[in-house]
């Protein structure tokens, strides 16, 4: 592990929130003992042919601690999350020394708004735990999009179509890329995500997410 992943590692347990990221209880663990006999496993995906990893069913009470992770300013949260992903899931991914991990971005105006990219906090405390590099600037959204959330599933699918772009350098040619995002649920968001890494010529060997909603 280099030295900047060993150093971002000891930021994120310096970080670490001392209160359950669900139900605010005190809890050093990330979450109490009641919060996480409560998580659900998360059920197999594909998203064009990319295995999908998540580390839970977004379901109460994790749907609670991402959204005060999302919307609460609770940045701090990202070290709980990021270790819900089990060390297992971050070797199948990582077994190219050249895997890099992308995340999901923000526009620059919810940026603004929110203060950080979640979404690129977690790919790098992942990318840490894996000993591989992250990169925020590998793909980027050109113009800004309404809430997913907030909309139905065709929807989605027009909200997200051509709002991203990749590095035109060359150098996601061949490259193994992990896709990092927060939640899934029907997979518009991340599949363009996925066909436009593609396009640059990324290999995706993964998407990995915090949560997935049941069904898809």
């Amino acid at each position: 592990m280099s030295i900047f992943t060993r150093a971002a590692s000891a930021l994120f347990d310096l970080l670490a929130p001392l209160d359950c990221a669900a139900c605010e209880e005190p809890a050093p663990r990330g979450f109490c003992g009641d919060c996480r006999a409560l998580l659900r496993p998360a059920a197999p995906r594909e998203l064009d042919g990319v295995p999908v990893f998540a580390a839970a069913a977004y379901a109460a009470p994790l749907d609670a601690a991402i959204r005060r992770y999302k919307y609460h300013g609770r940045s701090d949260l990202c070290s709980v999350l990021a270790g819900l992903v089990p060390s297992r899931t971050l070797a199948r991914v990582c077994t190219d020394p050249g895997t890099l991990f992308v995340p999901v971005p923000l526009h620059r105006s919810r940026l603004a708004e929110r203060g950080y990219d979640q979404s690129a906090l977690l790919a790098l405390a992942l990318a840490s735990r894996g000993g591989r590099a992250a990169s925020a600037r590998a793909l980027w959204r050109v113009r800004p999009t309404d809430q997913q959330a907030r909309l139905d599933e065709r929807a989605r699918a027009r909200n997200v179509t051509g709002a991203f772009a990749s590095r035109a350098d060359g150098e996601l040619v061949g490259r193994p890329v992990v896709l990092v995002d927060d939640v899934i649920t029907t997979g518009a968001t991340a599949g363009e995500c996925v066909r436009t890494l593609s396009t640059a010529g990324a290999r995706v060997v993964g998407v990995l997410a915090i949560a997935v909603t049941p069904g898809g």
